[in-house]
């Protein structure tokens, strides 16, 4: 084999690798996406993905608009970008939305560094050249993000009972309510809730939603009472569970969890959900926003160890 070939060889070996990896780290298959892998000094820093239909028609896109998309990049000071784009079948517009990222990333001195284009079980890179013909690569692609988008939306055939959920007590009994909730919530999470009994999660639920409570598990997190990781995806299982008078403060804090997990494409997906619910729930709105700028998580922990458990719970709001 000669060198370009074996070149070749091993560049589209680094595409299946890359594809598999992120499909790993997402949890679903990202069809329709354009993604950059933003890179610094030959390390990963971030993976950001994007809806692929705007950068088919390139000309709709403005300067700014380019430039808000690589800001996340910038945020991490990336100095390569490798760009995977992953399509139902092969629209050669892709191209020219390459190129206009390319020349965006060159105004900022980012170089772009590989570019390979999955079209269903095909892929090329941009170094395969007129005479060759896109690889044969099969990727496992049953679990697509519509599908775990649709598993985080409300299933009417298994809410809990609104009669489970219990009532708020009065102001006068307020603060001792939220010292023993919370400590009910603490040994939830740490035993794992998935599997909880109803009255338990009903609980917990109605827990969340008082913002106090919310903060000081927030600050339970931040500080790694608990693994991020377990307590996102328990908490993303019971969405479906939840009617859209419930689900916000559930579907935020799962955001917050895979987020400091490092999946922001679960985060979205769970912020989606939450502003779907309640389009004014300010902290969904403020993680909306984080997600959009592709902020790190030490932005918040940094935020939330400003004070502590006792002042999240009983007086100083961590958020609005």
């Amino acid at each position: 084999m000669d060198p370009n070939t074996h070149a070749h060889s091993r560049r589209i070996e680094i595409a299946r690798e890359t594809l598999v990896n992120l499909v790993r780290s997402f949890g679903f298959y990202p069809a329709d996406s354009v993604i950059i892998r933003w890179m610094k000094a030959d390390e990963l820093v971030l993976a950001q993905r994007a809806d692929v239909e705007v950068f088919l028609e390139p000309t709709d896109l403005s300067t700014s608009d380019l430039e808000l998309f690589i800001e996340p990049g910038r945020i991490y000071h990336a100095d390569q970008a490798m760009v995977v784009t992953c399509l139902n079948y092969m629209d050669e517009r892709i191209y020219s939305g390459i190129d206009a990222i390319e020349m965006v990333l060159a105004k900022y001195e980012i170089e772009l560094g590989e570019v390979f284009v999955f079209a269903g079980d095909r892929v090329s890179s941009l170094e395969c050249g007129g005479g060759c013909e896109p690889h044969l690569m099969h990727v496992e692609k049953q679990i697509s993000r519509a599908i775990r988008a649709s598993r985080c939306d409300s299933d009417s055939s298994i809410f809990i009972d609104e009669l489970a959920f219990p009532v708020v007590p009065g102001v006068e009994n307020l603060s001792p309510w939220r010292a023993n909730e919370s400590a009910f919530v603490q040994r939830l999470l740490g035993h794992g809730c998935a599997n909880s009994a109803t009255v338990d999660i009903a609980r917990m639920v109605v827990a969340l939603e008082d913002i106090r409570i919310r903060d000081s598990i927030l600050w339970d997190l931040a500080n790694g009472a608990y693994e991020p990781v377990s307590v996102a995806e328990s908490l993303s299982e019971l969405l479906p569970r939840l009617d859209a008078n419930r689900g916000a403060a559930i579907a935020t804090t799962a955001a917050i969890c895979w987020w400091l997990h490092g999946n922001g494409a679960m985060a979205n997906i769970c912020i989606a959900r939450a502003l779907s619910d309640s389009p004014n729930y300010s902290l969904a709105k403020i993680i909306r926003s984080i997600l959009d700028y592709a902020l790190p998580p030490e932005f918040w922990l940094a935020s939330v160890n400003e004070l502590t458990r006792k002042e999240c719970l009983t007086g100083v709001e961590v958020t609005i």
